[in-house]
């Protein structure tokens, strides 16, 4: 974890191929955070995670607000992380202030593509601001959906560059026998 962090930190791409339950999410989110609380940015960093199911950005949404509460009860002085999911179930509503103010912005590659992307006009600031890209369960984008999905963080990494961020790629996964290489191919 600390290996990693170091690594996102210093700006270099990685990914994280161990054990479920072996502390990825943390591997990741440490980075995230610390980058976040930091006051050396003049623009506080911003980060994407992106997830193959619904239940796992729900579950991370999750970890993080959990994660915010103690950062707040242990250091009330630090600004508090926005972290929320982006899906098709986000009311319209809530979309503005999540592209607005989320520091954290967990969607899917379906959402990625379909409703931020193509309005990346509307989502310039948080481009902008993009350090951090985070890839979970990458052993699930493979064949025709790994080569979309592909595709996707292509015209991400294009985007960012044309808003002036070039965010570090993080990515995770418990079950892939060759880790680096697919990796690679992805992004």
């Amino acid at each position: 974890q600390s290996d990693a962090t170091a690594h996102a930190l210093a700006g270099r791409d990685l990914v994280l191929a161990t054990p479920t339950a072996s502390g990825k999410s943390l591997a990741y989110n440490l980075p995230v955070l610390s980058s976040m609380i930091s006051r050396d940015a003049p623009e506080r960093p911003r980060a994407l995670y992106l997830f193959p199911t619904k239940a796992l950005s729900q579950d991370q949404t999750s970890e993080l607000n959990e994660l915010n509460e103690t950062l707040a009860t242990r250091a009330p002085h630090v600004e508090r992380i926005g972290a929320f999911t982006y899906d098709g179930d986000t009311p319209k509503a809530e979309r503005r202030i999540l592209r607005d103010r989320g520091d954290v912005v967990i969607t899917n590659p379906y959402m990625l593509h379909l409703a931020i992307l193509p309005n990346h006009m509307r989502w310039g600031t948080f481009f902008r601001q993009l350090r951090f890209v985070i890839l979970d369960e990458i052993h699930t984008y493979t064949g025709v959906f790994g080569a979309s999905v592909a595709n996707v963080l292509r015209r991400l990494r294009r985007v960012a560059k044309h808003y002036g961020s070039d965010p570090v790629f993080i990515a995770c996964s418990a079950t892939i026998g060759n880790p680096e290489k697919h990796f690679e191919q992805l992004v």
